[in-house]
C-alpha cells in the first residue's frame, strides 16, 4: 500500500504543520520550501496499516507527499520510506511498530515515541536520517552508505554502522565493514547486495555470517 493511497487524511500547509507539530524541531529537510510540490498529509488519530507501507510508487523518484501521524503508527508488515529526488519526511508523534523498517536516500524519518521492530532496521544511501526520541527495540539495526541515525537511547538490538553517521556504538569493531560480517550469500562480488539484504530481513533470516552474533540476533 502506498502512502498516496491511504484514506482518511487531511492536508496541512507548512505553516499549520509547524504551528501544530513543530516539525522543524526534528526535521532538517526544508519541507517548507517544497510545500507547493509535496503536500503534507496528516493522520490526526494515528494510523494502522494492514500489510506494508511505502512512501512512493515504484519507479518514481519524487515523493508525492510528506506525512505526519499524530499518535501511533502500526504497520503489520514492512515500512519502506525512501527518496532520491530531494527528500521528504515522515513524522510520527507517538510510537512506531513494524516488522522491518527500510529507509533509503534522503528522507527524514522521525519517531517521537518508541520504535519497536520485530526484525530489522536498515538505512542506506545519500545522507537521509532516522531519529528516534524514545526507546528502540529490534533484532538488528544496519546503517550504511552515508545514511544517518540518531537514537535517544542505545537500541536494544545488534547495531552495525559507521561512527560518523550514528550517535551510538556499533557491536562490531569500527575497522570492520558491513561486508566483513554479512552472510556470504548476501554479497555480490564482495559488495553488500541491498536487495538481497532486504529480502533476507523480510523473510526473517539472520543476515550475519557464522561466528558474528549477539543476543539480539
Amino acid at each position: 500500500m502506498s502512502a498516496s493511497l491511504l484514506p482518511q487524511h487531511r492536508i496541512l500547509d507548512a505553516e499549520q504543520a509547524e504551528r501544530r507539530f513543530a516539525v522543524s524541531a526534528d526535521v532538517g529537510y526544508p519541507y517548507r520550501d517544497f510545500a507547493r510540490e509535496q503536500e503534507i498529509r496528516l493522520y490526526a488519530t494515528g494510523l494502522t496499516v494492514d500489510g506494508d507501507l511505502v512512501s512512493r510508487p515504484p519507479g518514481i523518484d519524487w515523493n508525492p507527499c510528506n506525512v505526519i501521524v499524530a499518535g501511533d503508527l502500526t504497520v503489520s508488515g514492512d515500512l519502506s520510506w525512501s527518496s532520491y529526488g530531494g527528500g521528504c519526511f515522515l513524522l510520527v508523534t507517538g510510537d512506531l511498530r513494524a516488522r522491518n523498517i527500510f529507509v533509503a536516500g534522503e528522507p527524514n524519518v522521525v519517531v517521537r515515541g518508541d520504535l519497536t521492530v520485530s526484525n530489522g532496521v536498515f538505512g542506506h544511501d545519500n545522507y537521509g536520517i532516522l531519529v528516534v526520541c524514545g526507546r528502540t527495540t529490534a533484532r538488528i539495526v544496519i546503517n550504511t552508505s552515508g545514511f544517518n541515525m540518531v537514537f535517544a537511547e542505545d537500541p536494544q538490538a545488534f547495531v552495525m554502522g559507521h561512527p560518523n553517521h550514528q550517535n551510538v556504538a556499533s557491536d562490531i569493531d569500527d575497522e570492520l565493514e558491513l561486508e566483513d560480517v554479512l552472510a556470504t550469500d548476501l554479497l555480490d562480488h564482495g559488495v553488500a547486495n541491498v536487495p538481497a539484504i532486504r529480502a533476507a530481513l523480510v523473510a526473517g533470516r539472520s543476515i550475519l555470517r557464522p561466528g558474528i552474533s549477539s543476543d539480539a540476533s
